[in-house]
């Protein structure tokens, strides 16, 4: 069974680590959720920009071999252990290579779209990033069916992430909407002439 990314990567944002990050940031709980799941939601279509670069995400995954983000996680129980600031640092450079220099547009958009401070903003995209990177490199076999994954999982992750976000990672901001449009249009064609000529 294929793993639904977004859903698999939001069982680790418990209210533990909810109420961890906020005692840095002191925003309020809902929109620092919110903030998360659109900056999980961003970083994949991220690395849905880099799908045709055959040796990118293993080069990715390798700046985290000594990152010690992924010694907090328990990838067993869907938790992470800790919550300090290391993501800070060390999400920098991951999120320099997945959006080279739209990372601070990017960051600066979340804030606006979502309606937290841009220094939140800036730590929660670098979470993400680190915990969408630690969760491919737990699971490595992903790799090799990640274009597959993400080209299902496209609409629904696009659906997450408003649409100045959308645009800056070159998407259209219809387009999600437009392939459900599509699909409805043909069902209830095929239903209204299925009904009247059948």
């Amino acid at each position: 069974m294929t793993p639904n990314l977004q859903i698999e990567l939001r069982r680790f944002i418990s209210s533990n680590v909810v109420s961890k990050l906020n005692k840095f940031y002191f925003e309020n709980d809902a929109l620092l959720i919110k903030a998360i799941d659109v900056s999980l939601g961003t970083v994949l279509m991220g690395l849905y920009n880099h799908v045709e670069e055959p040796k990118f995400y293993k080069n990715l995954i390798s700046l985290i071999d000594n990152c010690n983000f992924y010694e907090e996680i328990d990838f067993e129980a869907s938790r992470i252990l800790s919550v300090d600031d290391c993501y800070r640092v060390e999400g920098n450079d991951l999120l320099k290579e997945i959006f080279s220099n739209k990372k601070a547009r990017i960051s600066e958009m979340i804030s606006n779209e979502v309606g937290i401070k841009s220094e939140t903003a800036r730590e929660v995209l670098n979470f993400s990033g680190l915990l969408v990177v630690s969760y491919l490199k737990n699971n490595q076999q992903l790799l090799k069916s990640l274009k597959l994954l993400l080209d299902e999982q496209k609409r629904d992750v696009l659906n997450s992430i408003p649409p100045g976000i959308k645009i800056i990672l070159g998407f259209s901001c219809y387009e999600s909407v437009d392939d459900k449009n599509q699909s409805n249009l043909g069902r209830s064609i095929f239903t209204l002439f299925g009904h009247n000529f059948f």
